[in-house]
C-alpha cells in the first residue's frame, strides 16, 4: 500500500476481538465458523477495520449483531464491549446470553439433562437433545 493508501487502524472493539480470539487459540477461520454469522473473510476484515475496494483500503466496523456473536464466540464479555464503546453490540450479546442459559432441554427427562449438563457448546447440546427427541419420536411411531 502506497503512503497515500495507508491502511486505517482499527476500532477499539476490532482490536478487543482479535485479542480475545487469539487468547483462546483461534484462527480467524475457526473463529468464523464457531461465530455461525460471520465468514472468516469479513471477521479478517473486521479485525483489521478495512476492506479493499478497487486496491484501496476503506474502513469498515462490524455491525451490531455481527460484534455480539464475534465477541460471544471469543468470549467477551459486554462490559467489554461498553468500554469499546459498542453498547448496542452490547446489549445484543446481553440478550445472546440470557436465551443461552435458559434450558433447551426437558430437565425431567434423565437423557435430555444429562446430555444438557456435558461439557460441550450450546449448538452441540441442541444437538444432540434433538437427535434425542428423534430416537424417541421413532421408537413411538415403530412401537
Amino acid at each position: 500500500m502506497t503512503a497515500q493508501h495507508a491502511a486505517p487502524e482499527p476500532p477499539p472493539e476490532a482490536v478487543l476481538i482479535r485479542r480475545a480470539r487469539q487468547a483462546r487459540g483461534l484462527t480467524r477461520a475457526e473463529a468464523a465458523e464457531r461465530s455461525g454469522v460471520v465468514k472468516a473473510s469479513r471477521w479478517g476484515q473486521i479485525e483489521n477495520g478495512y476492506l479493499m475496494k478497487a486496491g484501496v483500503p476503506v474502513k469498515t466496523r462490524a455491525g451490531d449483531m455481527q460484534l455480539a456473536h464475534m465477541a460471544r464466540t471469543v468470549s467477551l464479555s459486554p462490559e467489554r464491549l461498553v468500554e469499546a464503546g459498542r453498547s448496542d453490540a452490547a446489549e445484543i450479546l446481553r440478550e445472546i446470553q440470557v436465551q443461552e442459559r435458559a434450558p433447551y432441554a426437558d430437565l425431567s427427562d434423565r437423557l435430555e439433562r444429562t446430555a444438557w449438563e456435558m461439557p460441550l457448546s450450546v449448538e452441540d447440546r441442541k444437538l444432540i437433545v434433538d437427535m434425542l427427541r428423534e430416537a424417541k419420536a421413532q421408537g413411538r411411531n415403530s412401537a
